[in-house]
């Protein structure tokens, strides 16, 4: 009996908390600066095998025994993110920047992406003081004549560009989102210029550690291919500044950071991240692809949060083309074992159905059968497992910021040879940008952009923008907005609809309903419902102020129903 007792008081407890909120006004305890001056933690590094096991096996038995989490995902009322602002944003911070959605980025800045240079220098000597030979696509850690560190990867024999071009993209991609990303270059280099430093480890095809000889180098360069002017295509990526710590993780903090305060699983850019990378078909998101580092920034020194590896990105698998069933399954995913169970073995899955792609500098990224609420990581990942509705537009409405030609910007900054391959590529991540716009702007009311126009003439006016139409996902014409305006107490001002207009202007309040203890905010409610629907959204509530001195209105923050 004290069971269900407790099970009714959690789920009432989880009701208010989910149905309270939109329709009062609390401002948002400010997030504190993570990029204050620390001394440096130290470094550290994870064991990806045991990470994945944890992953893959322990935290989803942790979860399944959580009642209150079950409870919370089965009602749709999981715990929002941690680190937002009254306006639902996350400010600039160690982990991201607001970029292009905030101001849409100039195609040359899409292009130029993170980078600050023009890659490492092959007119000179370059020092190899670290080697990777095991496995299909060997690698390099070089220090140019100009003393630059760059990690030099190949392409798998028969898909010349494929690693290249992932990696090039994503990364002009990830950077405009607003991610930190290392700066990744094209480049072409000879064979001759490389040599081998002073006691540089290697291991063996026996897992033996020992010293690295010309002949393994002959060795690694044997499975590099060699363009016919006798040149080696490659990536080089620079080496991220500051002192390398080894990689973030996924959920809690970093106990030596003392700047590290909210726990990973609840931050909104690794939560929303989850939106971002299915677009991208970034399907290894995990710890081992990313990294910190100690910077220095004037007077201060803290630890900056990056993400890298993007060469299981797009079409790219890494060593081969993606795998076909990327993004539809787990790397162990016991729905589909099941189902494989039940039916014999004659459940036709729906990745079976796809051909190969024609494009090898490409390899397997396609959109027909794209659903970016399905999409599924190799492994299970804390902050994407906790993310909400309002996570998910936060990251669509990245992903919907870029333009066609941003898009066309950033794939041609790989230099694809095939033209007919980076116009594949370019429609494709395209059509992929669309959907993740159709599902999620059908979820969450998809207005944004809110902002008080001032005319001393005319009053004032409170103007938005429709993500949907300015993404060309709906027509202006086919779109309605019910505004309703109400003081915290119910007390409704108006009530309006706008067809094919997103401004209106606001009623001037009398300066005699206003005492000097309330705090003279309003509440405007905005539901939005599109002519092939005929449904009313989801509201979006804007709270604004109403200035006595200035007679004008200040919107102080937003709320979204979810």
């Amino acid at each position: 009996m004290r069971i269900y007792c407790s099970l009714i008081i959690l789920f009432f407890s989880i009701q208010a908390v989910g149905c309270g909120g939109s329709t009062r006004y609390k401002a948002h305890e400010p997030v504190p600066d993570d990029m204050m001056n620390i001394s440096q933690p130290a470094e550290r590094n994870i064991n990806i095998i045991a990470d994945a096991f944890d992953k893959q096996i322990i935290e989803q038995i942790e979860q399944s025994l959580d009642l209150s989490r079950q409870l919370r995902n089965i009602f749709g009322k999981r715990k929002e993110a941690y680190n937002t602002d009254d306006f639902d944003e996350v400010a600039n911070s160690s982990w991201f920047v607001n970029r292009n959605f905030l101001k849409k980025m100039s195609l040359e800045e899409i292009f130029k992406g993170p980078d600050k240079g023009n890659g490492p220098d092959t007119s000179g000597v370059w020092t190899i003081f670290r080697a990777k030979s095991q496995g299909v696509t060997p690698g390099f850690h070089i220090r140019d004549s100009r003393g630059d560190k760059y990690v030099i990867k190949f392409d798998p024999p028969g898909y010349l560009e494929m690693i290249i071009g992932s990696e090039l993209v994503s990364t002009k991609l990830f950077f405009a989102a607003g991610y930190h990303t290392p700066e990744n270059y094209r480049v072409y280099f000879r064979p001759e210029i490389l040599v081998l430093g002073e006691n540089v480890n290697i291991l063996d095809e026996k897992g033996t550690k020992r010293l690295m000889t010309d002949s393994d180098l002959e060795d690694i360069l044997k499975k590099v291919e060699i363009l016919p002017d006798g040149s080696i295509l490659a990536l080089a990526s620079k080496y991220i500044e500051g002192k390398l710590l080894g990689p973030f993780k996924y959920k809690g903090t970093r106990k030596d950071d003392p700047n590290d305060l909210i726990p990973h699983q609840h931050r909104r850019e690794l939560r929303g991240l989850r939106v971002i990378a299915a677009w991208l078909n970034h399907f290894d998101t995990k710890a081992g692809n990313s990294m910190d580092s100690y910077v220095t920034e004037g007077n201060r020194s803290y630890v900056r949060h990056y993400l890298m590896d993007f060469g299981s990105t797009l079409g790219s698998g890494a060593i081969s083309p993606a795998d076909m069933r990327t993004g539809f399954e787990n790397y162990f995913d016991p729905h589909v074992i099941f189902l494989n169970f039940i039916s014999l073995g004659l459940y036709v899955k729906p990745w079976e159905k796809l051909k190969e792609n024609e494009y090898p500098a490409i390899g397997n990224y396609e959109s027909s059968l794209f659903r970016p609420e399905k999409y599924k990581f190799i492994n299970p990942n804390p902050a994407f497992e906790n993310m909400t509705d309002r996570d998910g537009y936060w990251g669509a409405k990245i992903v919907m910021s870029f333009t066609d030609e941003q898009i066309k910007a950033a794939v041609s900054s790989a230099d694809y040879s095939d033209q007919d391959a980076a116009d594949y590529l370019s429609r494709t991540i395209i059509e992929r940008r669309d959907i993740v716009g159709r599902y999620w702007f059908s979820k969450v009311n998809p207005l944004d952009k809110f902002k008080v126009i001032a005319d001393s003439s005319e009053g004032s006016f409170l103007s938005f923008s429709d993500l949907a139409i300015d993404g060309g996902l709906v027509h202006s014409e086919d779109s309605y907005y019910q505004i309703v305006i109400r003081r915290p107490d119910g007390t409704r001002y108006s009530k309006i609809v706008l067809e094919n207009d997103t401004k209106f202007k606001l009623p001037k309040f009398a300066s005699d309903n206003l005492s000097t203890e309330d705090p003279n905010i309003f509440l405007i409610e905005i539901r939005t419902r599109r002519e092939s629907s005929g449904l009313w959204s989801k509201r979006v509530t804007v709270f604004v102020v109403y200035r006595e001195d200035s007679e004008n209105y200040e919107i102080v923050a937003n709320r979204r129903e979810s």
